[in-house]
């Protein structure tokens, strides 16, 4: 070759070489200049807040501490310390996903080019090459999506993680959020998912099964899913229960299943009904082939690198796997009382400070641990008789499919306000259903302790306070009298006590109207008292001038919107704890991830009568069920009072009460106002056999009810004998009022005795079914209120009168409102 060719060539090679290193500068700089600029959006990870970064899953515990419910999200995940993970675990995990983790500096260069090289060989992302930090990168900062600005993203905060955290603290922050297949996320999670066991507890087989998910989730899951034949043996069979992807209606063999499931208690009462009408699908679970030969494959890797021995590596192999699913939830609950603790746990994060989306987050993704005030055993005792159909006579399907009458009921302990237990209705389950607890609806008579008798006892007059219960003149309804009692019996000079048993409407009306100087100032007086109590729905005329609860309705239950079942519950709670009205709660406290406390309930109380008048109260409602309406709810072994509820037509009967130890109160009705042909002992039986339950459930021990230290009991009961005592002793003063009606001209008839008997509705034509056999008018002398001290001797009462069933339906028709003053 001549000189000048040789000159040529050389130059064309030098020239060549400054271009590739002018080439590679450049290329240098703009990789610097991307790796800057990632790594300056790096967020603020070190080794203060690692964990604030790990999303976990929040639990709600009961009363004991047992944990009630897994709040449902799309990951479930527990952190634990890296103390708990066993090493054959974190080995496993590092032999199979990055057996050079504790030499390279957050990317693996060797395995990183291997997996490029293949990528581009076929054409896509087939072969990732990430290493545990770049993964952990992934689950943490950036996303899932397969493009490769996210995998440089990865690199670069990989890189930026490792000078930041220790291995120890990635290993730790990876093995609790590795993605583990059924929105499994974490260690923790993937043994309690699969084995049913803490992570500290799983043996070297399990730990390579678990660490051989991660290459494809999907199909090495540990088990796979199959249906169930009729005629299977279910005993021990691991059983899945979700949704399904499409409507689905269940086959003859699926309602055969169900039943033998329901029968041998596999399955709970409200998951049968969920797979009955297709809300979920059933299959049973069993060992995956799959995931046992990509276990073999991590072993194989683990006794490659030397992580274990041969003799570990040949027992792995020959122990048994065997899948097992932890308990779903509290078996036999319904969501009512949880999904009231979650609604309630973000109203208190907002109170805290956070947002309404910040608050649902961490009550899905923050490891919260709710601490509930239910309490298992006595939910189960409502769940079991709401669930039993001879409980609610005379049942039927409405046009929705929803089994009628419906009920609620509301457990409450009076000295902590703690609701104990809630069941918002019947024949129905799944998270989120209708709850009928928090649902207002007429109390009927059973508000009238609450708007009537507590303020007249807080004004002066006593149980033994003489009360006319002859009817009660009102020019503005036709008739001219209102309102009638039930049956239209009517028991003249008669005690407060007496009255309340008898659920007298006249002696109620006629007591609210001496709360205040004038009609209107009685009828606030009470409503402004009830909304202490906690009613949230009461209508005022400055909300409504055409529809509002200023009127005499007030104290016969007839309120506009209603009451709630709760909001009753917890006033009749005030009365059972001397007067001091706790209000309701349904969480005691609440830890965050790192066991710290954040919120603690605090009693909110409202002292709604002093402690002897509160013990008054006390003896009237326990009158109310030895003597009157509420007889149905006379327990086997403990003291009880309470008061019955039942409204025009019977469309809503109550029963609320109370032991020494719980309040209830048990609501029944159709979900559109329906006529039942109920009474409200049909509540009161109820409400009996669940007090009963609990009794020998919680094996209480029978006690009377408190009297304040203050009181002298035994003396008051004289003096009430003797009341009793006079009126029967003293004929010559009876009044004879007992089946008494009133003509619409204001005269008066005997009611025919074979009258008295039937269900007559109130509204009816006040002068049907009567003789003309007339009496004269009975003298209505006004009563004065008696000091605490005096006995009121001097008042008559009536003759006991003929034998009626006791009821308390009201006619709540009456709007009047006016200003002008009443008495008896």
């Amino acid at each position: 070759m001549s000189k000048q060719k040789k000159g040529v060539v050389k130059s064309i090679f030098k020239y060549f070489f400054l271009f590739i290193i002018l080439i590679s500068l450049l290329g240098g700089i703009v990789l610097m200049a991307g790796y800057l600029a990632i790594a300056n959006s790096f967020p603020d990870v070190k080794t203060q807040n690692i964990d604030s970064l790990l999303q976990e899953t929040s639990f709600i515990y009961d009363d004991e501490g047992n944990i009630s419910e897994k709040i449902q999200s799309n990951v479930y995940r527990t952190i634990v310390p890296i103390e708990d993970i066993p090493m054959q675990l974190q080995r496993a995990f590092i032999s199979i996903e990055d057996e050079r983790f504790y030499e390279h500096f957050g990317i693996d260069v060797k395995r990183l080019f291997g997996a490029l090289w293949h990528d581009i060989k076929v054409g896509a992302l087939a072969q990732g090459g990430s290493t545990i930090t770049m993964q952990l990168s992934k689950n943490l900062l950036t996303t899932s999506d397969p493009n490769f600005t996210r995998k440089l993203t990865d690199i670069v905060y990989a890189m930026e993680m490792e000078k930041r955290l220790s291995k120890t603290q990635i290993l730790y922050a990876y093995l609790n959020t590795v993605f583990l297949g059924s929105n499994v996320h974490g260690v923790q999670a993937a043994a309690k998912s699969y084995f049913n066991k803490n992570v500290s507890e799983l043996n070297l087989a399990e730990s390579a099964m678990i660490a051989g998910i991660t290459q494809y989730p999907t199909k090495y899951i540990p088990y796979k899913l199959k249906e169930i034949a009729y005629g299977e043996d279910v005993s021990n069979m691991q059983l899945k229960l979700y949704p399904p992807n499409n409507s689905y209606i269940p086959t003859e063999n699926d309602l055969q299943v169900y039943s033998v499931l329901r029968n041998t208690g596999k399955i709970d009462q409200y998951e049968y009904m969920l797979l009955k009408n297709g809300s979920l699908v059933v299959t049973k679970a069993e060992l995956n082939p799959d995931s046992v030969n990509r276990q073999k494959v991590v072993l194989k890797k683990m006794l490659e690198l030397g992580a274990i021995n041969n003799e570990q590596y040949q027992e792995a192999l020959n122990t048994p796997i065997t899948i097992s699913f932890p308990p779903r939830n509290n078996s036999g609950i319904s969501s009512y009382f949880n999904d009231r603790v979650k609604s309630e746990a973000v109203k208190i994060l907002i109170e805290l400070g956070n947002s309404e989306e910040k608050a649902n987050n961490l009550l899905k993704f923050g490891g919260l641990k709710i601490y509930s005030t239910l309490n298992t055993k006595i939910q189960r005792i409502l769940e079991n008789e709401f669930a039993d159909s001879s409980n609610f006579p005379n049942s039927f399907v409405d046009d929705n499919g929803v089994i009628q009458p419906q009920g609620a009921m509301v457990v409450i302990d009076q000295k902590t306000g703690y609701v104990k237990a809630l069941i918002g209705g019947r024949g129905q389950a799944g998270n989120y259903i209708y709850d009928r607890t928090d649902s207002p609806r007429q109390p009927g008579s059973a508000i009238k302790p609450l708007a009537v008798y507590l303020l007249a006892l807080k004004d002066g007059m006593r149980p033994t306070t003489i009360i006319d219960d002859s009817p009660r003149k009102d020019d503005s309804m036709p008739g001219g009298y209102w309102p009638n009692n039930i049956y239209n019996v009517y028991y003249g000079n008669a005690t407060m006590k007496k009255l309340l048993e008898v659920s007298s409407n006249v002696a109620a009306v006629k007591t609210l109207e001496t709360l205040g100087s004038t009609r209107i100032k009685a009828i606030n007086r009470s409503l402004d008292y009830l909304e202490q109590m906690g009613f949230a729905h009461l209508v005022r005329s400055s909300q409504n001038t055409v529809s509002n609860d200023e009127n005499l309705s007030l104290a016969l239950g007839g309120i506009t919107n209603g009451v709630t079942p709760l909001e009753m519950a917890s006033a009749y709670s005030g009365i059972a704890n001397l007067g001091k009205q706790i209000k309701p709660s349904f969480i005691t406290k609440i830890v965050d991830a790192n066991d710290k406390l954040i919120y603690e309930f605090r009693p909110n109380i409202f002292e709604m009568i002093d402690e002897e008048n509160a013990y008054r109260m006390t003896d009237m409602l326990q009158g109310v069920v030895i003597n009157g309406s509420g007889k149905s709810a006379i327990l086997d072994n403990m003291p009880s009072a309470g008061k019955t509820g039942t409204t025009d037509s019977r469309k809503d009967v109550y029963f609320v009460g109370y032991t020494p130890y719980y309040t209830a109160s048990v609501w029944i009705g159709a979900d559109t106002p329906t006529p039942l042909d109920y009474s409200s002992g049909v509540p009161a039986t109820i409400w009996k056999k669940v007090m009963n339950g609990i009794d020998r459930e919680l094996n209480l021990q029978n006690v009377s009810f408190q009297a304040p230290s203050t009181m002298n009991v035994e003396k008051e009961k004289e003096e009430e004998q003797k009341v009793i005592d006079m009126r029967r002793t003293d004929p010559g003063q009876e009044q004879l009022l007992d089946g008494l009606l009133f003509n619409e001209n204001g005269e008066n008839s005997v009611q025919n005795n074979s009258q008295k008997n039937q269900n007559v509705d109130n509204t009816q034509n006040s002068n049907e079914n009567t003789t003309q056999q007339t009496r004269q008018p009975v003298q209505q002398q006004p009563v004065q209120q008696q000091p605490a001290q005096q006995n009121t001797t001097q008042q008559q009462d009536t003759a006991p009168p003929p034998e009626v069933p006791y009821e308390d339906t009201n006619n709540n028709n009456n709007a009047v409102s006016d200003d002008s003053s009443s008495i008896f």
